[in-house]
């Protein structure tokens, strides 16, 4: 079978490395499941910074009162219509991001020089005829290459080693525009509650063979989803999918 969206995805592949039954009922399927509060605060701080950095290129900057009414706004309407697992309260959520952007805009934005924020990139990977599309969060004037985390805890420095989704990443920008020297790096807001929001910056120093790695992985997975190879991965995090239920109830032949 071809790839379900026509390409591939870091987001894909990290979906089919935990479990191939998990992929197929998210992107062949594509049965909407419900979203913990943690996937959804990060979209919407997301979507914040994205406006933020928008109008900051466009030379019309916006105070910080203005980006978090963005914020305010983003979140009531993305929670409009969607199933989402409020494991924590959703006004403490709200208060938890809140506090994030206000962190943000302190000590994060004054320094940051933006030159593209959320841009999609596509290429087609030598050999194979495999499309491989990535957004990233930020590029900026120096080139290099950031993204941001919203989390509850602290992220272990091994997290950002060799990072997949910073590789794949860094290969579509130099497949786009040319090899650069450009860094790459997580900016991590964590808190477990709007107190004591803390950040950290994590460098990404890819292998050597990073890319020719990549590139092996990818064509195994997209060789596996062509054949229709979805078996599921069963193991201690399964009472953790949100697909769990649907699971136990079907599953792809195959």
């Amino acid at each position: 079978m071809p790839l379900p969206r026509g390409y591939i995805s870091h987001s894909q592949i990290r979906t089919y490395g935990e479990c191939p039954r998990k992929y197929y009922f998210a992107y062949v399927e594509e049965v909407r499941a419900p979203i913990n509060e943690k996937i959804f605060l990060g979209e919407v701080f997301h979507s914040a910074i994205e406006q933020y950095f928008l109008h900051q290129i466009s030379g019309a900057p916006l105070t910080d009162d203005d980006a978090v009414g963005v914020f305010t706004a983003a979140f009531d309407q993305g929670g409009a219509g969607r199933e989402i697992d409020w494991q924590t309260p959703r006004r403490d959520t709200r208060d938890r991001g809140l506090a994030f952007l206000k962190y943000f805009l302190r000590h994060i934005a004054p320094s940051v020089r933006p030159l593209m924020v959320e841009k999609e990139l596509c290429v087609e990977l030598p050999g194979s005829g495999v499309l491989l599309k990535g957004v990233i969060d930020l590029v900026e004037e120096d080139y290099c290459i950031t993204d941001f985390k919203t989390a509850t805890g602290k992220w272990p420095e091994s997290r950002a080693l060799n990072s997949p989704q910073m590789v794949i990443y860094k290969y579509l920008f130099d497949r786009s525009f040319g090899t650069m020297q450009s860094g790459l790096k997580y900016e991590v807001l964590y808190a477990k509650s709007a107190r004591n929001v803390r950040h950290q910056t994590l460098r990404v120093v890819p292998a050597d063979d990073a890319v020719e790695s990549l590139l092996t992985l990818i064509g195994h997975v997209a060789e596996m989803i062509g054949a229709g190879a979805f078996q599921a991965s069963e193991g201690p995090f399964c009472r953790f999918c949100e697909y769990r239920e649907l699971c136990r109830q079907k599953g792809p032949r195959g």
